[in-house]
């Protein structure tokens, strides 16, 4: 029997958020380097994309990267920013053929131009996309969200 016969679609639900964490430890606990956590992180994203997609989750985000991981070792913040650049192409094929929405939320304009670039590029491309949505939240902080809506609700109200 396939999992997939195992699920009630009825409780199936709307909206799936998953914070990834824990990569560079798993590593870690393992002998490995932190980077290779991260690019193992990004195999098991794409088994969650494709199996969310796959059993009927209309909207998936993933909280990739917090504002507080600015604040990490340069080469860690570099490494994840190539990473993020090479999954985003490297998954348009991904994207495209389960036709799944790309989408992000955060202060993206602090990626470096690169990341911003290709993240753009594959929100255009899967624009009219519609099984699923998905959001990856990326320089992304409660705190400067509440204050960035604060600000612009105060601009509506003068």
């Amino acid at each position: 029997m396939d999992y997939k016969d195992q699920i009630d679609k009825d409780k199936l639900p709307q909206h799936l958020a998953i914070i990834m964490d824990g990569n560079g430890r798993w590593a870690k606990q393992k002998g490995l380097f932190r980077s290779i956590g991260h690019e193992n992180g990004t195999k098991a994203v794409r088994e969650i994309v494709e199996g969310s997609a796959e059993i009927g989750v209309p909207f998936l985000t993933l909280y990739a990267f917090s504002t507080e991981n600015w604040n990490r070792p340069k080469m860690e913040v570099e490494l994840l920013m190539k990473l993020l650049v090479s999954s985003l192409k490297k998954e348009i094929k991904t994207l495209t053929d389960n036709n799944i929405k790309l989408n992000a939320i955060g202060n993206l304009d602090a990626l470096p131009k690169k990341a911003h670039k290709e993240l753009l590029d594959v929100i255009d491309k899967t624009k009219h996309n519609e099984r699923m949505t998905l959001t990856l939240a990326l320089s992304y902080g409660s705190r400067e969200e509440i204050t960035k809506t604060i600000k612009e609700i105060s601009l509506k109200v003068k």
